[in-house]
């Protein structure tokens, strides 16, 4: 993504916001809002959704992520207050995004290899020899607190926040179990489960269910047998055939679950691929079918349009059944991916509120989990939240430090797990009204609260219509919450329902959530991040004198700009310090400002005090040939003359863009010169 490319999307968003939209531009105090719509205003040719109250659809069972492999220890280790604020951002409604499932890991106890080291397995297994359960050992008591800690941690934890449904995943039965004698992919032989031990694995998985609710009071709600059975690799893994999941189920796991009461249901599947093949023989047979509570899948594979939307056909056995479906796995996976700065923006988390919303509404998706919620990984992709430490989590165990990333698809995943409760039922909708936007709603048959997330993939912005058909007739407004290039998740100002119908502009490149005043949540800490842009309207405050004004050509910019004023964004997260997350760009930050030059002068971006505030970054800002002809925006502007001038951002963990700061644009030119300078649209940050 190029400074002057994505500034310039930014300044179609700008454009759109400022005139002739039905959004009412507020300026106060420096700060500029956007309301969402201004009702009866607008021509009624604008596209429609109708929005179906009583065309309910499948049921959501909520909203995950997984905490495997030693991930949850990376919260943990952190001090406080940040440990509680992690867990708050993951789990908590009220500032967070309200995660409902939990993800764990069967432990395999390991004996394996990985490179030139012995791995010594991602979990503690439960039973480390044939027939020895680590709880009837003569010195459990002196073990329990340490077996599998900071996975049991982190489920109790979310049960203090209300999570309580837990999903265990196996990504390999214990080694002495395999043909190969390793819980990975090396070892002598096959990657996979013995033909002798399939009985012995079944009672594995129900004593490990019922163990964890004995021993420390977690009850396991779904277990599954195989993590990606069509992957072997250098971590653990084990290799299934579906027909073999077929077999294993019906005629060991299913009736050993029956026979030893174990409460857990089966979850099948979770292959790579986005699709029901590896549980289609299970689905197909008579005597396995109803054993099968859900069918999962991830989804590295198999998904079409650019690779948010699955492949109806893919599905098509397990919505003939009306059978649960879940997608347990799924990132951004892997170099180039990501290293790319793109993949942590607006445009990374327009990509998963499409991938969610295409498969709720394509294959009646059930639940969508993302990986790692938050962890400590070696590159930014796999997480939500970053959590960042002093070196690479594969060469060691690396300290974190205290500081975090979060990207733009942790707000848009939120757009939909914040909002949407289990229980809640989709309802229908016409889910592509206009090209780009998807819709889909859901609601609370029992309250009568609902959600509708809109989807809005174009640059510029959509009006829409929705009609709210047979939804409660005392609904007078709803409030929307909004991601977008500038915005993480922020509550915008209510919207009237006017005669059923609810008439709004979505912002370009942006994820809005609509839910009634009674489902109202508090607004999200209004925390900005070098991954959002920062529109010169859209400031937290300004020096007297400033003006934000329309440029003539549909945008918005900060006008009126001479020597000693200011422009401040509050609350400005630099996390490390670093747009990227690879060790070799760790500290690496540039900013871009795309001006208008007149006199011309200097930006300069003070931390915390626009006056004695240390400064990161000067942007130069060169005189305009013709310092006059572009003063006059009001008359006539000439868009020609907008450039972008760019600064590398000191850095420093002592005194630099590190950790939370306030941030200052502070403009400067002669002291004595009361000339205006330049005009200013935005600012933003790359790598």
């Amino acid at each position: 993504m190029t400074p002057r490319r994505s500034i310039d999307v930014r300044r179609k968003h700008s454009r759109a916001l400022a005139i002739g939209s039905g959004l009412a531009l507020v300026v106060g105090g420096g700060a500029a809002s956007s309301a969402g719509t201004e009702p009866g205003h607008e021509p009624d040719d604008r596209p429609i959704s109708v929005v179906n109250w009583n065309d309910e659809r499948q049921t959501v069972d909520g909203f995950g992520g997984s905490f495997a492999f030693h991930k949850a220890g990376s919260i943990q280790r952190l001090d406080e207050p940040i440990r509680t604020r992690i867990l708050d951002m993951i789990f908590n409604r009220d500032n967070g995004i309200g995660m409902d499932i939990v993800r764990v890991m069967v432990g395999d106890g390991g004996l394996g290899e990985w490179g030139d080291d012995v791995y010594d397995g991602p979990t503690d297994t439960i039973m480390p020899e044939p027939g020895e359960l680590v709880w009837d050992q003569p010195d459990w008591d002196e073990k329990k607190d340490d077996f599998d800690r900071y996975q049991i941690w982190l489920m109790n934890e979310a049960k203090k926040r209300g999570v309580d449904t837990f999903v265990a995943s196996a990504w390999s039965p214990p080694a002495w179990m395999k043909e190969n004698a390793s819980v990975t992919g090396g070892g002598d032989g096959p990657n996979r489960l013995r033909d002798d031990m399939y009985q012995e694995y079944a009672d594995y998985l129900a004593e490990y269910v019922l163990g964890y609710e004995e021993h420390f009071d977690i009850e396991i709600d779904y277990i599954s047998p195989a993590n990606e059975p069509d992957f072997s690799g250098g971590y653990s893994s084990s290799l299934w055939t579906p027909e073999e999941l077929n077999e294993f189920v019906r005629d060991y796991l299913a009736p050993t679950f029956d026979e030893r009461d174990v409460p857990a249901q089966i979850l099948l599947g979770e292959a790579i691929e986005f699709s029901d093949e590896y549980v289609r023989p299970a689905l197909n047979d008579p005597d396995t079918v109803d054993d099968v509570d859900v069918v999962a899948a991830h989804a590295y594979a198999g998904l079409v349009d650019d690779a948010t939307a699955p492949d109806p056909d893919e599905w098509t056995t397990s919505n003939d059944l009306g059978k649960t479906i879940w997608q347990t796995e799924y990132m951004n996976q892997g170099a180039p991916q990501d290293r790319i700065f793109e993949n942590n923006t607006i445009t990374d988390g327009l990509r998963y509120a499409n991938v969610i919303g295409n498969m709720i509404e394509m294959v009646d998706l059930n639940a969508y989990f993302w990986w790692w919620p938050a962890s400590n990984s070696g590159a930014d992709g796999s997480n939500l939240i970053r959590l960042m430490n002093d070196g690479s989590p594969q060469s060691g165990n690396p300290t974190e430090t205290g500081e975090y990333r979060t990207f733009k698809r942790y707000y848009t995943f939120g757009n939909y797990s914040r909002f949407i409760e289990p229980g809640d039922v989709a309802i229908g909708t016409d889910a592509r009204p206009a090209d780009d936007v998807l819709v889909t709603a859901y609601k609370d048959p029992g309250t009568g609260e609902f959600a509708i997330v809109a989807v809005n993939n174009a640059d510029d912005d959509r009006a829409i219509r929705f009609d709210l058909d047979g939804f409660p007739s005392d609904l007078d407004s709803v409030v929307p919450y909004r991601t977008s290039a500038s915005e993480n998740l922020w509550k915008q100002e209510d919207v009237d329902v006017v005669d059923g119908t609810l008439d709004v502009k979505l912002r370009g490149s942006s994820v809005t959530t609509f839910v009634p005043q009674e489902a109202e949540l508090p607004d999200l800490p209004r925390v900005r991040d070098v991954f959002s842009t920062y529109p010169a309207e859209e400031n937290d405050g300004m020096s007297r004198g400033l003006k934000i004004r329309d440029d003539g050509d549909g945008g918005a910019m900060l006008t009126n700009i001479r020597h000693g004023t200011h422009v401040e964004y509050a609350n400005v997260n630099f996390a490390d310090g670093s747009a990227a997350g690879f060790l070799d760009q760790k500290g690496e930050l540039r900013m871009h400002a795309r001006v208008a030059p007149m006199r011309g002068g200097t930006i300069e971006v003070r931390l915390d005090d626009p006056r004695n505030g240390p400064v990161v970054g000067e942007l130069d800002v060169p005189a305009a040939d013709d310092p006059h002809a572009c003063a006059r925006p009001w008359a006539g502007w000439c868009p020609s003359e907008w450039i972008t001038v760019s600064t590398d951002i000191d850095t420093d963990p002592d005194d630099g863009a590190y950790g939370f700061h306030d941030m200052y644009l502070v403009f400067e030119n002669h002291p004595r010169a009361n000339l205006k300078m330049f005009n200013l649209d935005a600012v933003e940050f790359s790598d």
